[in-house]
C-alpha cells in the first residue's frame, strides 16, 4: 500500500486526471505499474491527435492552395474527388467558377452539368440527389450557395428565364438578400428579351412579397406585361399581375389603363377575387381608368358582388369605393350598421380594421344626402392610438423645428390634431390673406379672411411607386377628408421637407408653398 503523501507529485496529477471519484482525502490503493502503462497509452493516444491534427490542417491548406493556384476549371473540379474536401473548400470553388464565368474567363457551359460540380454544389445546398441534375434547371447552385456575393456573380451568365426562376424560387422562399435582389433587378431590367405574360406575373409577385419595388425592372415589367396584353386570356394571371402592383403601390397610368381595358373585356370570365383585387388596387394607387364606371357597374349587377361572405373583405370593397368616391349610401350604411360593426369587432380586427371604419364615417359625414347610420359616438374605435412611422416621426420634427422660427409663439401652431377619421393633421395655424399668423384662440379665426391651413407630411410609404410624388389613395382620401372641416391642405412630402437640409432652406420651401397656396382659388 502506497499513501497518497508518499506518492510521486507526477502520478499523483495522473490519478487525479484520470479518476473523478478520487479526493484529496481518501487513501488510495495504485498499481504503479497500472499507472505506468495508462501514461504511456495517452501519451501514444495524444501523439496520435496531434499527428491527425497536422494531417487535417495540411490537407485543408493544400486544397486551399490548389484552388488559389488554379489556372483551368479542370484543376479545381479535380478537388472534388479528394476525400477531406470541406463545404469551406466547396464554396470557394463554386465562387471561382462563378466569378470565371462572370467575367467571361470561361463559359458556364465547360462546367454546368459536370458530375464533380455538382457534387460541389450539393455540398453548399439541400440538393436532392433524386432532382434532375441540371445546374439551373432545379437552382441548387444559386440557390445553394451560402454566400449571397457569390450567388450574385452567377445571374449575369445565366438566361432570361433562369434568372425570372430565381426571382420567383426566393420570393417564394421569402430569401431577402439585397446583394441578390439588385443583381436579378439589373440584369432582368436590362435585359432586351421580353418576358412572357407569367413571366412577368412571376415577377411582379416576388417583388411584391419581398417588397423591393426596383423602378428600372418594374418599367420593364410593364412594358413587357402591355405588349402581352392582347394576346393573353388567363385572368388568373392578370389577376396575380393586379394585385402585386396593388401591395407594391405601382402607379403606371399606362399598365393600369391597359389592365382595365383586359378586364372589361373578359369581366365574365374573372373570378371575385379578381375583380375586388381590382378595386383595392385602383384604391390603394389612387388611380381612376377611364372605363373604371363601366367595371364597377357590371360587378355590382352581378350576384357575386352582394354574395361576399367574409366581412372584411366587404370593408375593403365598400372602402375602396370610398377612395375612389364611387360609394352610394346603400353601401356606405351595410357597413356603418350597428349590427355589421358589431359582428366585424366580434373578429378582434386589427388597426387597420379601425382606420377603414373611421375613414368610411368620416366620408359619410361629407355627405349632405346621406341619412343612414354613422358610429356610436361613445365606441370604442374612436379611442384609437394613431403612432407614425420612425421615418415620419424624423420628418415630423424637422416640421416643428421649422414652425417654430415662423410663428411668434407656441399658441399660433397646434400639432398633433386628432380628427377621429382615421389620422393625425400633423400640424395646424391660421394665416391671413397677407401671410400674417393669427393666435389659434382668436375670434378672427371665425372670419372669411381667414384661412386655416393644415400641415400634412407625406413620408416614403406614402407615395406611390413609379411616379413623382402622387400620393396613393390613403393620403389622397385623408386630405380630401381635412378639407371637408374646412382646412386648406399643405401636403409636405418627404421629397421637398428634407430632413438634411439646412432649417433655413425649410423655412423658405415652406414660406413659398403657403403663399402658393393661398394664391390658389
Amino acid at each position: 500500500m502506497m499513501r497518497w503523501s508518499r506518492m510521486p507529485r507526477h502520478l499523483m496529477s495522473v490519478v487525479r486526471m484520470q479518476s473523478s471519484n478520487i479526493t484529496t482525502t481518501k487513501l488510495v490503493r495504485l498499481d504503479e505499474s497500472k499507472v505506468n502503462n495508462n501514461i504511456v497509452a495517452a501519451a501514444f493516444e495524444s501523439l496520435k491527435e496531434i499527428d491527425n491534427d497536422k494531417s487535417r490542417k495540411s490537407s485543408f491548406y493544400i486544397i486551399n492552395n490548389t484552388i488559389d493556384n488554379a489556372t483551368t476549371v479542370e484543376e479545381i473540379l479535380a478537388i472534388s474527388e479528394i476525400g477531406l474536401v470541406s463545404k469551406q473548400h466547396a464554396l470557394k470553388a463554386v465562387s471561382t467558377l462563378a466569378e470565371w464565368a462572370s467575367s467571361g474567363r470561361v463559359k458556364l457551359a465547360e462546367f454546368e452539368t459536370d458530375i464533380r460540380f455538382l457534387k460541389l454544389c450539393r455540398m453548399l445546398g439541400k440538393e436532392n440527389s433524386k432532382e434532375k441534375e441540371n445546374l439551373f434547371s432545379d437552382l441548387s447552385t444559386v440557390l445553394g450557395i451560402t454566400g449571397d456575393d457569390e450567388a450574385a456573380k452567377l445571374i449575369s451568365s445565366i438566361s432570361l428565364p433562369q434568372m425570372v426562376k430565381v426571382l420567383s424560387t426566393i420570393g417564394a422562399k421569402k430569401k431577402r438578400s439585397t446583394t441578390l435582389l439588385r443583381s436579378l433587378a439589373f440584369n432582368i431590367g436590362r435585359c432586351s428579351e421580353k418576358m412572357d405574360i407569367k413571366q412577368c406575373a412571376d415577377v411582379l409577385y416576388a417583388l411584391a412579397i419581398l417588397n423591393f419595388p426596383d423602378e428600372v425592372l418594374l418599367e420593364k415589367v410593364s412594358a413587357d406585361v402591355r405588349s402581352n396584353m392582347s394576346t393573353t386570356d388567363r385572368p388568373s394571371v392578370i389577376g396575380s399581375i393586379v394585385t402585386s402592383i396593388g401591395i407594391l403601390r405601382y402607379r403606371d397610368p399606362d399598365l393600369l389603363d391597359s389592365l382595365s381595358t383586359w378586364l372589361e373585356k373578359h369581366i365574365k370570365e374573372c373570378k371575385q377575387h379578381i375583380l375586388i383585387s381590382y378595386l383595392l388596387t385602383l384604391a390603394y394607387v389612387n388611380y381612376k381608368p377611364n372605363n373604371m364606371d363601366n367595371i364597377i357597374q357590371t360587378f355590382k349587377s352581378t350576384k357575386q358582388f352582394n354574395d361576399v361572405g367574409n366581412l372584411n373583405t366587404w370593408l375593403d370593397i365598400i372602402w375602396s369605393l370610398v377612395v375612389l368616391e364611387k360609394a352610394d349610401n346603400e353601401l356606405l350604411a351595410s357597413v356603418l350598421s350597428p349590427d355589421f360593426i358589431s359582428n366585424l369587432m366580434k373578429l378582434k380586427g386589427n388597426k387597420v380594421v379601425s382606420i377603414k371604419l373611421l375613414n368610411i364615417n368620416g366620408y359619410a359625414k361629407t355627405k349632405l344626402d346621406y341619412k343612414g347610420p354613422l358610429l356610436d359616438p361613445d365606441s370604442e374605435i374612436f379611442k384609437l392610438e394613431l403612432v407614425r412611422s420612425k421615418d415620419k416621426q424624423v420628418l415630423m420634427k424637422t416640421l416643428i423645428d421649422s414652425l417654430s422660427i415662423m410663428f411668434p409663439s407656441e399658441n399660433f401652431v397646434k400639432t398633433n390634431f386628432k380628427t377621429d377619421l382615421g389620422f393625425i393633421i400633423d400640424a395646424e395655424c391660421a394665416l391671413d390673406s397677407k401671410l400674417n399668423p393669427i393666435p389659434l384662440d382668436s375670434p378672427k379665426l371665425k372670419s372669411s379672411e381667414t384661412h386655416q391651413i393644415a400641415f400634412m407630411l407625406s413620408g416614403f410609404h406614402d407615395m406611390c411607386r413609379g411616379c413623382h410624388n402622387e400620393p396613393n389613395g390613403i393620403s389622397a382620401l385623408n386630405t380630401r377628408l381635412v378639407h371637408s372641416l374646412g382646412y386648406k391642405v399643405l401636403a409636405v412630402p418627404y421629397t421637398e421637407l428634407s430632413t438634411r437640409d439646412s432649417l433655413v432652406n425649410n423655412v423658405q420651401y415652406l414660406k413659398e408653398s403657403l403663399k402658393n397656396l393661398l394664391s390658389e382659388p
